[in-house]
């Protein structure tokens, strides 16, 4: 399967259990999470996708994973989640589990030239 916005969108939906209708306000924002993921897949130096032109299973996870903490993160625009008795709470600006799924930042396999 190759990612494209609307499969992304569709794919975080069911994954994330998030009730976003085609047509309704949520659905739009996940769109737009979805499609700024696709683009970043895109533009990453070791283009992610098998030989037949596919999209791995690891790169397909690692979009949905960052697609659904970007949505996430539209209500926490300071990236404070909750404020509580116990203290602030709030969303991670890293996951290494994306990194390492998209082979990025730490997880970068060495290259020649």
């Amino acid at each position: 399967m190759k990612l494209d916005g609307d499969s992304l969108t569709l794919l975080t939906g069911m994954w994330a259990k998030l009730n976003t209708n085609a047509g309704n306000y949520d659905h739009a924002c996940l769109k737009e999470c979805a499609e700024a993921v696709v683009a970043l897949l895109e533009s990453l130096p070791t283009v992610p996708v098998d030989a037949s032109g596919e999209t791995p299973a690891r790169v397909r996870l690692a979009a949905m994973m960052l697609t659904a903490r970007l949505y996430r993160r539209r209500n926490s625009l300071t990236g404070i989640e909750t404020i509580a008795d116990l203290g602030t709470s709030y969303v991670a600006r890293y996951d290494p589990d994306i990194a390492r799924m998209l082979r990025i930042d730490a997880f970068t396999p060495p290259q020649i030239g």
